[in-house]
């Protein structure tokens, strides 16, 4: 089967650069996960979708909201819930900023949207430590990068 070369745009360098449809090169492996997400562009109108797989460094995400490539984020992704004291419920979440690098339509059985691939532009010390802790609890888990976890139900 002939590669075929791909283009996109790296943030981090600020220039385009080729790819091939058959190589990795992520430097932090992603893992597929199944975390809700509310995301912004201003405060005020708040959006929700799915993370699919995350790194250190990025999300995919899957939501029915169309967003430009290049848009910038404000973003929280719930990583689980949290019983407090007296039988409360509070969600453990991280949240930062993110650019979206690319889109895709995406269709399957009775949902339409579009996949999304964000690079995590900043995001407080305190919910780098949580992002960093969930990625190891996922690779402490056994969980291989890029594939589904059982749990994810996906």
């Amino acid at each position: 089967m002939p590669q075929v070369s791909k283009r996109v745009l790296s943030f981090k360098e600020d220039k385009i650069v080729g790819l091939s449809s058959h190589e990795e090169r992520r430097q932090h492996p992603r893992f597929s996960v199944k975390l809700p997400l509310d995301f912004w562009q201003t405060p005020d109108v708040v959006q929700r979708g799915v993370v699919t797989d995350m790194s250190e460094i990025g999300l995919g995400i899957r939501s029915t909201h169309e967003i430009p490539i290049s848009a910038g984020l404000g973003i929280r992704v719930y990583l689980g819930r949290v019983y407090l004291s007296r039988g409360e419920v509070s969600f453990d979440s991280i949240e930062g900023t993110g650019r979206i690098i690319w889109r895709t339509a995406h269709r399957e059985q009775d949902w339409e949207g579009y996949r999304y691939g964000m690079y995590i532009m900043k995001m407080a010390s305190d919910s780098r430590d949580r992002l960093m802790k969930y990625i190891l609890m996922l690779q402490g888990e056994g969980s291989s990068p890029n594939r589904k976890r059982p749990s994810d139900g996906l």
